[in-house]
């Protein structure tokens, strides 16, 4: 990135040079949507976007100790203090962290209920039994993400399906599917907004715990009879 510099100081035990060659600093944006069937019908929902700093060194890998001090910097002055997660081959990765220059909203934009499937289940007391009514239901959300920043960013979206909650399609197509993922590469220009639209299948079920229909008749058969007398 223009003008992004970073600096991870070495230690006195540990010889590195990883500075007197140059280094590529590129950015790696991630967005994880996952539902239940609760929030999956939630008027809105909000998710973080996690940024790491990944640093691609020239010449032989180096090993740096996790948790090592990282400074980025920009414009010559220091903006950002966090630490390493781990070195991989030639690449220093930094530690997760929340990106607010991103704003993720997360919408619903339709509901539609499917009709209720009626099955029964056997309950502790032998008088009773377990309604459990289940429907599937289509839902359409939107999630639309915000740059702020002055510049354009690439940000990976990933939708994890459950058993719960299961992808039926999306606009825009996924752009990898490695079930239950289904993971978007999205690019948004500086101060601008993007937007993804999935159609979603909702499994709902209710229990209702209820008095067996012939043990009802014989309790209502009692009242008439006492009511006779």
């Amino acid at each position: 990135m223009k003008n992004l510099k970073a600096n991870v100081p070495t230690r006195k035990k540990i010889k590195l040079n990883w500075f007197k060659s140059k280094c590529v600093l590129n950015i790696e944006r991630k967005i994880s949507i996952e539902y239940n069937t609760n929030s999956v019908t939630y008027n809105k929902i909000t998710w973080d976007v996690l940024v790491q700093y990944i640093l691609t060194k020239e010449g032989d890998p180096k090993e740096i100790p996790a948790n090592s001090p990282m400074t980025l910097y920009k414009g010559g002055l220091p903006f950002l203090f966090l630490s390493t997660s781990a070195t991989i081959g030639n690449k220093i990765i930094s530690e997760e962290l929340i990106d607010s220059d991103i704003a993720v909203d997360d919408d619903i934009v339709n509901i539609k209920e499917g009709e209720d499937k009626v099955t029964y289940e056997d309950a502790q007391n032998p008088k009773e039994h377990i309604e459990v009514r289940t429907r599937l239901d289509n839902i359409t959300r939107k999630i639309t993400i915000e740059n702020k920043l002055d510049n354009e960013i690439e940000i990976e979206l990933k939708f994890k399906q459950t058993k719960d909650v299961t992808f039926i399609k999306s606009q825009p197509e996924p752009s990898e599917i490695e079930e239950p993922n289904y993971k978007y590469t999205i690019k948004i220009p500086s101060e601008q907004k993007s937007s993804v639209n999935l159609d979603l299948q909702a499994k709902i079920v209710k229990r209702v715990t209820r008095i067996k229909p012939e043990y009802l008749k014989l309790e209502e058969n009692r009242i008439n009879r006492f009511k006779d007398k």
